[in-house]
């Protein structure tokens, strides 16, 4: 097989915004390098964390200089194009960019794929990825001429992910928290409280982001706290951590579609009204449960659920085996084939 066209990738992330964009957009990178031999470049603004984590894969970052205002991000974007020579532009950014600036882009004759991007940006789009989440439906898209993908099988998440295998149970059932890159508003420490209210037998298993903000409050609560929790972090294949956990208490976003791939049955917080939402996708598959966003959850009321589900074992079984039907995993080697059969790369 040949070499692969130049492909760019926008996106951020940061302890702030999160890094679940980042995670995706790796993801994705990884089956374009590794399969198609494509040269992958990543644009991105903000976060040196995101930045790391970027180059520590082995991937270029290009960073603009935003001295002066305003900043235009369009004619940075399409120096960015002309400078790697990129045949297509992954979108995946929560920002000021334009429907309007992505129009001025896809005029180079760029191919434009944007990846779960809810604002009139993706009526610009040559193609556009969703996971099933009734946002989605109930979208305009008047003035759309691109290709609209919708469903479980283009969720982007990392290659592990598409070959993970359960665990048989342990004795004692394993209990894993895991919100997120950051975990910006403290649902680690909510988790935990809630755990620690339970009498019932369980291991317990936190697992940190890189960007977790919140260490000295967590190691005064593991102190004074009854139940003894294992923490991990900077682990290098979390697939293979996820499939030991007979139910996790996670925070919704890329987390909850790796947990879904693994086969663990869920109970999701929501950081945002938008994120509970996104949820009820999961939920409207017997695959988890949503708590909705988390500052309206006691911790009274998640310890009760998690209770309810410890002491149901048939009920997490079919959430896990849904949870793997659902989402098997493959969805960058999808969007990956896609986007380079657009653009005549794919042999």
């Amino acid at each position: 097989m040949g070499e692969g066209p130049p492909i760019l990738i926008r996106c951020d992330g940061s302890p702030e915004i999160g890094f679940g964009h980042v995670v995706r957009c790796l993801a994705l990178a990884d089956e374009l390098r590794y399969d198609y031999r494509c040269r992958v470049v990543f644009a991105m603004r903000r976060g040196r964390e995101g930045f790391d984590a970027v180059r520590a894969k082995g991937y270029p970052v290009l960073t603009p200089v935003e001295e002066g205002s305003p900043f235009d991000q369009a004619r940075w974007i399409e120096g960015a194009i002309a400078g790697v020579g990129a045949k297509a532009l992954v979108l995946d950014v929560r920002d000021d960019l334009r429907r309007e600036d992505v129009e001025r882009l896809r005029g180079s004759g760029t191919l434009i794929a944007l990846v779960d991007d809810l604002s009139d940006r993706r009526l610009a789009a040559d193609i556009a990825f969703y996971p099933p989440i009734p946002q989605v439906e109930r979208l305009d898209w008047t003035g759309f001429g691109g290709k609209l993908r919708v469903g479980w099988d283009v969720v982007l998440l990392r290659m592990e992910f598409s070959r993970c295998a359960r665990e048989e149970p342990a004795a004692r059932p394993l209990v894993l928290v895991t919100m997120g890159g950051s975990d910006p508003a403290g649902m680690t420490l909510k988790a935990l409280r809630a755990l620690d209210l339970l009498e019932e037998d369980f291991e317990t298993l936190a697992i940190l982001g890189p960007g977790f903000l919140h260490g000295e409050a967590l190691s005064g609560l593991l102190a004074g706290g009854r139940r003894r929790c294992e923490v991990m972090r900077d682990i290098k294949d979390m697939a293979a951590v996820m499939v030991q956990a007979d139910l996790a208490v996670a925070s919704f976003g890329v987390t909850a579609y790796e947990l879904a791939a693994a086969g663990v049955p869920a109970i999701h917080l929501c950081l945002t009204e938008d994120h509970a939402e996104s949820a009820a996708g999961l939920v409207r598959e017997g695959a988890a449960v949503s708590m909705g966003v988390h500052g309206r959850v006691t911790e009274q009321e998640l310890a009760g659920t998690v209770a309810r589900l410890l002491a149901d074992e048939p009920a997490r079984k079919r959430m896990g085996e849904r949870a793997r039907n659902a989402v098997d995993g493959r969805g960058a080697e999808r969007i990956a084939r896609e986007i380079l059969g657009r653009i005549g790369g794919g042999g």
